[in-house]
């Protein structure tokens, strides 16, 4: 006899593997549960159960594929042109991220501050740039706050180029290493 934790997380993975294409492909409005259920061999009930709503279920997908990204990637606030590289790799290799990502600005654009685990690591970052610039090693020009968020808008920018087809090169994530290190380099005068 098969064990019903397991089951369940196995049933779960599976709700969360059809959600993610569901979702990927036809956005929050556009998904039917009626297709996820039918793809991840669940009944819509269980996905209730699990999530609560769609918007619960649109929700988990975001932040289980954002956690997998960001434990993809590693934070040095004296690298913070690394960083933004690395998270560039991760939305060139991680199509499914991409266009979650496009919807959920789209569709959901205050989801993201909602996200506890979102807001813990980004907390992190925003404490680990004022070390950093409290012991000079990064531009004191933006707060901490400011500078980590133009970061992540570079290194999100290729998006939308993501949804024309056109791929993202060696050249851009060259860019914008060259970018960040000018916003975040200190200047030695």
């Amino acid at each position: 006899m098969s064990n019903p934790v397991r089951d369940a997380a196995a049933t779960r993975q599976r709700i969360l593997e059809a959600a993610t294409a569901e979702f990927s492909a036809a956005g929050l409005a556009g998904a039917r549960v009626g297709r996820i259920a039918e793809r991840a061999n669940a009944n819509q009930r269980m996905i209730y159960a699990y999530f609560g709503s769609k918007d619960g279920l649109f929700d988990a997908v975001l932040e289980h594929h954002v956690l997998i990204a960001q434990d993809s990637v590693t934070f040095d606030a004296a690298d913070l042109p690394g960083y933004a590289q690395q998270v560039f790799d991760v939305y060139r290799t991680q199509t499914n991220l991409v266009r979650l990502s496009l919807w959920q600005a789209l569709e959901r654009p205050d989801l993201m501050p909602s996200l506890t685990p979102v807001v813990r690591t980004m907390a992190d970052k925003v404490a680990a740039i004022a070390r950093a610039q409290e012991a000079g090693l990064v531009s004191t020009a933006l707060p901490a706050d400011t500078l980590l968020d133009h970061v992540l808008t570079l290194a999100h920018g290729n998006l939308a180029l993501a949804g024309s087809g056109n791929p993202w090169t060696d050249d851009q994530r060259r860019d914008l290493g060259v970018s960040v290190a000018l916003l975040a380099t200190p200047n030695r005068e």
